[in-house]
């Protein structure tokens, strides 16, 4: 099994309210709750566990009575983690989900502002141990207002390893995307609309290609019609409709983290992301983010139409 280090920097203490009916403006009282640890990072490592073929070990920030606690229940877990001590407390994420219309509502808390000796701190720990691993990944948002070198210098140990690097982020990510090396970029629509500046599917991709010298790009659109394309060939997935989704908390990153493990595994892409999408729709049938019955999965992956672009 070979390893992928997760660089997942903003975890967040997750708390799921399940509400028969939200209303906004009036007082709601759940009829279920949930607390666990989440942010994509953490998300993307259960989804590899649940998935089976990659290991993987999560590079955080953490600190404070919830950071503490956020670490003992992944110790609980058995996810592997190096934690990079903080002075404030790791935020919280409160979700608040309506049953009746499916709806969902997240609270996030702010994070502040990371010193650069704390970076640094997260950078010489990666420094460290990259040569460890088979791929890096990264995923998610950095802690606010710190500066995005973060995720530019470790894009650069990446391929100065040799080793493939996947982005599953947006915000500020140009200079990481322009690094070169076997990169592959998976965001959803929206984030690749954000990035290219171009909505229509096709074109966004043709345009990221042009731009950046990405491997591989690899596109979500919730239920909706899935983009994946190398440089030589791109492809379109019609997914399985479901009739009742639990929650669709943690499917981008169980996507992700699914992707990367099929592709470390030596699976052709198109099929890689069929899994992928086959897993991040199984994952909303439960309420733990990137947890999912991988026979589902499997039986869902069979269901996917896939077609060339």
């Amino acid at each position: 099994m070979r390893d992928i280090l997760v660089l997942g920097p903003n975890p967040a203490w997750q708390k799921t309210l399940f509400f028969p009916e939200f209303r906004f403006g009036q007082v709601n009282r759940a009829d279920e709750m949930m607390a666990f640890p989440s942010g994509k990072g953490i998300n993307f490592c259960r989804a590899a566990r649940c998935w089976g073929k990659a290991g993987t070990r999560l590079f955080q920030f953490g600190g404070g009575e919830i950071g503490g606690r956020l670490c003992r229940e992944l110790d609980k877990e058995g996810l592997h983690y190096v934690n990079i001590e903080t002075a404030a407390d790791t935020r919280t994420c409160t979700t608040c989900l309506c049953r009746k219309s499916g709806v969902m509502t997240e609270i996030i808390d702010p994070t502040p502002v990371l010193p650069t000796e704390t970076i640094q701190q997260m950078l010489d720990a990666i420094r460290g141990n990259i040569g460890q691993y088979a791929a890096v990944s990264i995923t998610g948002t950095i802690p606010g207002g710190t500066k995005t070198d973060l995720y530019y210098r470790a894009a650069l140990l990446a391929r100065e390893n040799n080793i493939p690097i996947m982005v599953d982020s947006w915000q500020h990510i140009e200079d990481v995307l322009r690094t070169g090396g076997e990169m592959i970029l998976k965001v959803n629509l929206d984030e690749l609309a954000r990035i290219t500046g171009i909505q229509e599917p096709r074109e966004a991709i043709a345009t990221a290609f042009e731009r950046y010298p990405l491997h591989a790009v690899a596109i979500t659109d919730g239920p909706g019609t899935a983009y994946a394309a190398t440089r030589e060939q791109g492809w379109s997935f019609r997914l399985p409709v479901l009739e009742k989704i639990v929650s669709p908390l943690g499917s981008g990153d169980t996507n992700a983290s699914i992707l990367l493990s099929e592709y470390l595994d030596g699976t052709s892409f198109e099929q890689a992301f069929a899994c992928a999408l086959a897993a991040a729709t199984a994952n909303c049938l439960t309420p733990l983010c990137g947890s999912f019955d991988k026979a589902v999965a499997e039986t869902f992956c069979r269901q996917i139409e896939i077609n060339n672009l």
